[in-house]
This record gives C-alpha cells, sequence and structure tokens, in this order.
C-alpha cells in the first residue's frame, strides 16, 4: 500500500470582507492501479478516459494545459465539470460511470492522473 497526500490551500486578501486562509491535508492510501501523471490531446469528439469497469474507488486529478479552450468532463453522459484554460481538479470518483472528456474546440491537452484506492 501506498499513501498519497493531497493538499488544498485557499487564500484571498479581498474575495470577501473577510480575509479567506484555508489549509487542508489528507492522508489517501493507494492500493490498487495507478496511472501515472499521463497527458492526452483531446478534440471536440467524447474520450472516455477511465472506464468504470476498469476501476473501483479512484483519486483523479485533471488540468487543462490549454490557456484558452475549455474542457468538458463527463460521468457517463452528464456534463459534471468544465474546465476553463488553465484549470484543474483533483477529486474522489465512485467509478460507477466513464469519465468522458472533450474540448470546446481544437485539440488542447488534458494532463491527468489516477490513483485506485
Amino acid at each position: 500500500m501506498a499513501t498519497l497526500t493531497p493538499t488544498l490551500t485557499l487564500t484571498s486578501s479581498d474575495v470577501s470582507s473577510d480575509t479567506l486562509s484555508l489549509t487542508t491535508t489528507d492522508s489517501l492510501t493507494v492500493s490498487g492501479d495507478v496511472v501515472g501523471v499521463s497527458r492526452v490531446p483531446l478534440s471536440t469528439g467524447d474520450l472516455t478516459l477511465l472506464a468504470a469497469a476498469s476501476y473501483t474507488k479512484s483519486y483523479v486529478y485533471l488540468k487543462n494545459t490549454d490557456t484558452s479552450i475549455a474542457m468538458d468532463v463527463d460521468f457517463g453522459s452528464t456534463l459534471s465539470i468544465q474546465l476553463a484554460g488553465g484549470e484543474f481538479c483533483f477529486f474522489p470518483w465512485e467509478s460507477s460511470q466513464n469519465i468522458v472528456v472533450k474540448a470546446a474546440s481544437g485539440t488542447p491537452v488534458l494532463e491527468y492522473a489516477a490513483f485506485e484506492a
């Protein structure tokens, strides 16, 4: 078994009337398959990035490496996340639906990784 330690920090002095300073860290056990950090060019057609049948619960990292073209991330056929240029996300995935991705236009590159719990 391996340990994955994600940390999220949110800070701002002007997003509200109060100063924002939030940090949280977790310790996640990774005991299954790992898809190391990889990159894939997208198109405007659907691409099954991670097939539900191939995984159990996993932790997924996605980053849109393009500066301007948005990417859609669907669980099954439902739009769930839209990553604008430069945005990223890290989330637990139950793996009941495929993770399907596509570009709004062009061929931007998606960086991703998956860590099976």
